[in-house]
């Protein structure tokens, strides 16, 4: 599995990455955590709760800033997804 995501106005301001439908079925259920390596680190990243529909990108922050028209890549990895932004 392999997408990319052009994140919205809404997405930079709420720290999140909302999944489509046919996206959503390659992440585990809601609050499992998962290994998403990005930026040369591992961070544990979960489906959010609230909305069965979104991980909270708020861990990235810390090795990236991320603005409104970034790319975000995700691929599935051996163990859990590489993202990646552009």
């Amino acid at each position: 599995m392999k997408f990319s995501k052009d994140l919205s106005p809404s997405e930079i301001k709420y720290k999140y990455l909302g999944l489509t439908k046919t996206n959503r079925e390659e992440f585990p259920e809601k609050d499992e955590l998962f290994d998403v390596k990005f930026k040369g680190k591992v961070f544990k990243m979960k489906v959010s709760g609230k909305t069965k529909d979104s991980i909270m990108l708020t861990p990235l922050y810390s090795a990236h800033e991320f603005k409104e028209g970034d790319t975000l890549t995700i691929k599935s990895a051996k163990k859990g997804f590489d993202f990646s932004v552009e």
